[in-house]
């Protein structure tokens, strides 16, 4: 029995080292393939900037890449660790929050926010405030405007470049506006929603919203690159770099390490400082369940048409049917930077692509990124197969 159990014992090890042998090189053929398309498609003459793309494959294993420049003028290279504002990408976070509070009935997706904030004397003034619901907040069909559009924000946020803007404040650019719909019968992206939803949040948790993001969502999944925007210093932050002849925010957005002005406002409406890798590992992990109940998903993934963006918008994810296959995913901009994260439900990896320059003459490079799917794609079948 003794020699019987060596045997099986031997076997085993033997039989888990050749699978961790294959698993390895595996792994490391994805690696170079994504890496060679990567290079076929970056063409290094070009003043494009930089990226960095971070790939979560099925079981987990992180890839990361980057291409170009952190910081054009000083030739410092991007850095596959390299950290930018991830603009509205950060609303993933703010969404897997509230779905932890539905699934522990501490808060309802159907629950009027009138029950929460109610009490509040400016509370009146928001548009349709007497019939919002949490869902419409995270499915933007709530008919509230966008307040970062609003002429005099845009006025204001040049005033002060170190103003600490309160979420009441921001809502002030849309008090008394007259709504774009009714609520729940149509579709309009607005950062505002989820301003008011992270007031939610707050009141039920009372805690803040980056405490509780922090402490819930970032912690328990090791998301140890993605920190809140609270300030004009951000320790890491690449150089990003906008349109030399935008009116409101032209050429780098950074001056001797400051933002031009503070990024805090943002909060819930993105708010995060973020790296590719962890963008892509957090959008995996959200829509396989991994963060609130996988009883949750179908509420999650039941959206409605997003007017003007394509496919359709549940609770805080945009749903679409792509030429490389259904998506789920959230992009996001801010000055400087752009992110999309998208995960593919088909195939069961995530990809993320970030960029230190929202110049519209240079993101065509940023959107050739994506033709890595196919290799990816490939490469996972020929591994299946």
């Amino acid at each position: 029995m003794k020699n019987k159990s060596l045997l099986t014992l031997l076997f085993t090890l033997i039989f888990s080292s050749i699978q961790a042998f294959q698993t390895a090189n595996e792994l490391e053929k994805i690696k170079i393939s994504i890496a060679l398309k990567l290079d076929s498609i970056y063409n290094k003459d070009t003043d494009f900037g930089g990226a960095t793309i971070g790939v979560v494959l099925p079981e987990g294993q992180e890839l990361s890449f980057a291409l170009g420049y952190a910081n054009e003028a000083k030739t410092i290279k991007m850095q596959p660790n390299a950290r930018m504002l991830g603009g509205s990408t950060g609303k993933i976070f703010v969404s897997a929050a509230i779905m932890q509070l539905v699934a522990t009935k501490k808060l309802s997706l159907d629950a009027k926010i009138m029950d929460y904030l109610g009490e509040f004397a400016w509370f009146t003034k928001i548009q349709n405030h007497e019939s919002i619901t949490v869902r419409h907040l995270m499915q933007h069909s709530s008919g509230i405007s966008r307040y970062v559009y609003a002429p005099q924000f845009q006025i204001d946020i040049h005033k002060n470049a170190d103003k600490q803007w309160t979420p009441k404040e921001l809502l002030t650019y849309v008090f008394d506006a007259k709504p774009l719909f009714e609520a729940g019968t149509s579709f309009a992206y607005a950062d505002t929603n989820y301003i008011i939803l992270a007031m939610v949040l707050e009141k039920v948790a009372k805690t803040s919203m980056y405490d509780y993001v922090q402490k819930n969502v970032l912690d328990p999944f090791n998301l140890k690159t993605v920190s809140p925007q609270i300030s004009r210093m951000i320790p890491g932050l690449v150089a990003g770099y906008n349109a030399p002849n935008d009116p409101l925010f032209p050429g780098a957005v950074l001056e001797n390490g400051n933002y031009k002005y503070n990024v805090q406002f943002e909060w819930a409406g993105g708010g995060f400082v973020e790296n590719a890798t962890d963008l892509a590992k957090a959008g995996k992990l959200i829509y396989e369940g991994a963060m609130f109940s996988k009883s949750l998903l179908s509420d999650f993934f039941n959206g409605i048409e997003a007017k003007g963006l394509g496919g359709t918008w549940g609770l805080g994810v945009h749903i679409r049917n792509t030429p490389m296959g259904m998506t789920y995913g959230h992009s996001g901009f801010f000055p400087g930077y752009i992110s999309n994260m998208l995960y593919y439900p088909d195939h069961k990896f995530a990809i993320a692509i970030q960029v230190n320059t929202s110049d519209a003459k240079k993101l065509s490079l940023y959107r050739k990124l994506f033709q890595v799917v196919p290799t990816i794609q490939r490469e996972l079948s020929a591994i299946k197969n």
